[in-house]
């Protein structure tokens, strides 16, 4: 069975490659792919309103969203 983890990353959009210092994984599974997706954006938006507009303009951050696929054993 497949299943789906969030994990959220804070970077800073600065140059050509983003640097991502923060990590926050969720321990909640999901089903699929959409699902884990749909949550990401949602959690990405809260995640924004504990910054500061001055914080997020000055260092260009921005919430990169990704959705590990995880295999599940069989019990």
């Amino acid at each position: 069975m497949t299943k789906f983890i969030l994990i959220l990353h804070l970077c800073m959009f600065e140059g050509e490659t983003p640097n991502c210092f923060s990590s926050q994984v969720y321990t909640f599974e999901f089903n699929d792919h959409y699902s884990c997706v749909r949550q990401g954006y949602v959690s990405a938006h809260k995640s924004l309103d504990n910054l500061t507009i001055e914080e997020i303009n000055k260092n260009k951050l921005a919430v990169r969203i990704e959705c590990k696929e995880i295999k599940m054993e069989n019990i």
